[in-house]
């Protein structure tokens, strides 16, 4: 499902990942984050996750960026990073607490 999406935010540069409708996030101080819809339940996010979902929402929704922005912070490989993002936002998908948006 994301791989497509992938394909589209290759050729499209208005396409976006973003929280699925009513999703809302918590971050705790432990540094993990609570992702809680009233319909879905929560899912929480280790401290990894927490800093995907905010470089997410501060990269206005574009993994490649929300990516290249933590890899710089992580000083690490960006394709790395990029492939765990990927994982985690399909897993994220999937549970329907992200969606795609144009």
């Amino acid at each position: 499902m994301l791989e497509a999406l992938e394909a589209d935010l290759n050729e499209e540069d208005d396409m976006r990942i973003v929280a699925a409708d009513g999703v809302t996030g918590t971050a705790l101080a432990d540094g993990r984050m609570k992702v809680r819809t009233a319909g879905r339940g929560e899912f929480r996010c280790s401290p990894v996750g927490s800093a995907m979902w905010v470089a997410l929402r501060v990269n206005d929704g574009f993994l490649e960026l929300a990516a290249s922005s933590l890899a710089d912070a992580w000083q690490t490989d960006e394709r790395k990073v990029r492939t765990a993002m990927t994982a985690w936002a399909d897993r994220l998908m999937a549970a329907g607490l992200l969606k795609a948006a144009a």
